[in-house]
């Protein structure tokens, strides 16, 4: 699920259930619109019953939409007052908060607890140019938990990775550029000093 778009169907659901006509009006006001002003302009169209000419495209769009929402499993329908609605599901709400999270590009925090341990870690990561402030929160993440860089992308260390960041990692989208290696023999690397 991408975007804007997205974003809005999940907002208007998360303050209740909606009817789907009543979402495709959310979901076809101009880009930018906020929220409140969209719940406004369906109050007004609700009281005045006039709705506006509809884009065939812009329908298409929207049950696409809809059906990408159902299928990854972010919103589901039901039944209220025997009119057939859509509401956020409790996977659909975990996702609003990272798209909102992203939105605001606010990273989690960047002071984990340390706990050192025996075995040194190896931590690679590439991290394509278009996410760079992601690159340089995990660089500051990990000179923060007393990692050592060797190249700008890879770091050692003997500090415990803790599970809070492994699952900010997988929140932020940056489990599939991030190799993690946990070195049981020394070899060359007992020279090393961390």
């Amino acid at each position: 699920m991408k975007g804007e778009y997205g974003l809005k169907i999940l907002e208007t659901l998360e303050q209740s259930a909606q009817t789907i006509g009543n979402v495709f009006f959310i979901f076809s006001l101009p880009y930018g619109t906020s929220l409140n002003k969209g719940l406004k302009l369906l109050a007004r169209r609700q009281r005045e019953r006039e709705g506006r000419q509809i884009d065939r495209e812009e329908k298409l769009r929207f049950y696409d939409l809809l059906y990408r929402l159902r299928k990854e499993g972010l919103i589901e329908n039901i039944n209220k007052e025997n009119k057939k609605s859509l509401q956020i599901t409790k996977k659909g709400a975990e996702k609003l908060e990272n798209l909102r999270l992203r939105k605001t590009n606010e990273f989690p925090q960047k002071v984990y607890k340390i706990e050192n341990e025996n075995t040194f870690k190896i931590i690679i990561f590439d991290i394509p140019e278009k996410h760079r402030k992601k690159r340089g929160w995990i660089r500051e993440v990990l000179r923060n938990l007393k990692f050592k860089m060797l190249q700008k992308s890879v770091w050692i260390g003997k500090t415990k990775l803790p599970e809070e960041l492994i699952h900010n990692l997988k929140n932020f989208d940056l489990l599939p550029y991030v190799e993690i290696f946990e070195i049981s023999k020394t070899g060359s690397l007992k020279q090393l000093k961390t």
